[in-house]
């Protein structure tokens, strides 16, 4: 399976994990600190901006001494993210929710245009080839292919936490 087909798939999975849902169980929180399945939608929509706008990155012009494509590639980021989800670390302000989505047709919506948006950059600017890196705050430097695994395996996590949550509305 392709990126572009990994990415589509993804956002679909993401959309069944909220789509059934009415507006009680949507804005349900367990406790106080914990977030709502809204504000996870709005947490991975905000990640996914962030991604988009490290994936529009200029490549430099000078080279760069790595020659991967991956650094961190699929299976690492999907253990890192998914598997050990005992780990975590706390959002950074930019990308915590701030209610921005009111309903689940917002959420849709929103997370509909970033997808596209990504896909088509994707498309048109093939970062598959580009090798150089930038930085994530906690894992170091990525390519851009890796930040693609990044979003993906970010995405499956929350949908995991979407699905807990479900279990106790």
């Amino acid at each position: 399976m392709g990126l572009l087909e990994k990415i589509q798939n993804n956002a679909e999975e993401l959309l069944k994990s909220f789509h059934t849902l009415n507006q009680a169980s949507l804005v349900f929180k367990p406790s106080e600190k914990a977030w709502s399945v809204l504000e996870c939608v709005e947490h991975i929509f905000l990640i996914n901006e962030a991604v988009l706008k490290v994936i529009s990155t200029p490549a430099p012009i000078e080279k760069t001494e790595n020659s991967k494509t991956e650094l961190f590639g699929e299976q690492k980021l999907n253990m890192l993210l998914i598997a050990n989800r005992a780990f975590k670390v706390p959002a950074p302000d930019f990308v915590c929710p701030k209610g921005s989505f009111p309903d689940s047709k917002a959420a849709t919506q929103s997370i509909n245009i970033i997808i596209d948006k990504i896909i088509q950059h994707i498309t048109n600017n093939g970062i598959e080839q580009e090798t150089h890196t930038i930085k994530h705050p906690v894992l170091g430097a990525m390519t851009k292919t890796d930040w693609i695994h990044f979003m993906i395996a970010h995405t499956n996590r929350h949908i995991l936490q979407i699905e807990e949550l479900q279990k106790t509305i």
